[in-house]
């Protein structure tokens, strides 16, 4: 049998995860895998546990995608090089619905046990790598400021009040995008920057994969309250890219500078400062797919 060893966050989500982990052993027990748990105490815990993954076969990381993003900075942090299989149970798990892994145990389970692997791209930003999104402005540090215990209740509804409290307070931010073949100057009011398709259950760049070698930056000029609403609707159809009002641009990497003092996020998590130096990294990772 081989060995897998299980990182998880048994804060994520609704905190149920933790009452699962029998179900989960049971299934890739059958799958033929001997199952290591380890329980993450914070976040300096997932670099100094990951240490004992180098033991076994497989990686398993459960949690939503700050985890997964700490897990696989870990990983290469400490040239561990395993295939990762992903159970998500965090809150909104953009990067696994962009792999097509449903919420339920089971599924996620049976397609780490069906053993078909995919290599994907990472993104890097200044020094820290990035699965699925970079992003900063308006609404995107909503993961990082809202509260945990109202994020477990609420779900996907708390990100959205958290959202609409902070919409009296937004501006524009000035920033500069240099790309290999242009240079834009405009006022904004976000940027992300995909390595997947989608980013806060939104599916913002609809033909994009984790493994074509490419990042996508969409950012959202500066305009009135009903332009904005109406940018949003389009969203959610998926109608925005030709937008007067979005910047899309398909590219190996960006610099990003601004004056003003703002937060970025990757992947959920807080990120580097301005200036901002993004592009495909020279690393891949391998990670278990249902198809």
């Amino acid at each position: 049998m081989q060995r897998a060893f299980l990182i998880y966050n048994p804060y994520s989500g609704n905190r149920s995860f933790r009452l699962k982990i029998d179900q989960v052993v049971h299934k890739l027990q059958l799958g033929g895998y001997i199952v290591t748990p380890y329980r993450t105490l914070s976040i300096e815990n997932i670099y100094e546990g990951i240490k004992f993954a180098n033991e076994h076969d497989i990686i398993i990381v459960s949690g939503g995608d700050g985890t997964i993003n700490h897990v696989i900075n870990a990983m290469i942090q400490h040239n561990i090089n395993k295939p990762l299989g992903i159970i998500p149970s965090g809150t909104a798990n953009d990067f696994a619905s962009h792999l097509g892994i449903g919420r339920k145990i089971t599924d996620a389970c049976e397609a780490i046990v069906r053993g078909n692997l995919t290599k994907f791209d990472l993104g890097k930003i200044n020094d820290r790598y990035f699965i699925n999104v970079a992003a900063a402005g308006l609404l995107t540090d909503v993961s990082q400021k809202i509260d945990i215990n109202l994020k477990n209740t609420l779900g996907k509804v708390a990100y959205y009040l958290k959202g609409i409290e902070q919409l009296p307070n937004f501006r524009a931010i000035p920033i500069k995008i240099t790309t290999e073949d242009k240079i834009i100057e405009e006022k904004i009011f976000l940027f992300v920057i995909l390595n997947g398709s989608s980013a806060g259950g939104f599916k913002l760049a609809p033909d994009a994969t984790a493994n074509d070698g490419y990042l996508n930056l969409i950012a959202v000029k500066q305009c009135n309250l009903v332009e904005l609403l109406n940018l949003f609707i389009k969203m959610l159809k998926g109608e925005h890219l030709d937008s007067n009002n979005i910047i899309y641009l398909r590219g190996k990497n960006f610099k990003i500078e601004c004056s003003d003092d703002i937060e970025t996020d990757i992947d959920g998590e807080r990120g580097p400062n301005f200036p901002l130096d993004v592009r495909v990294s020279d690393k891949t990772i391998s990670i278990f797919t249902p198809y």
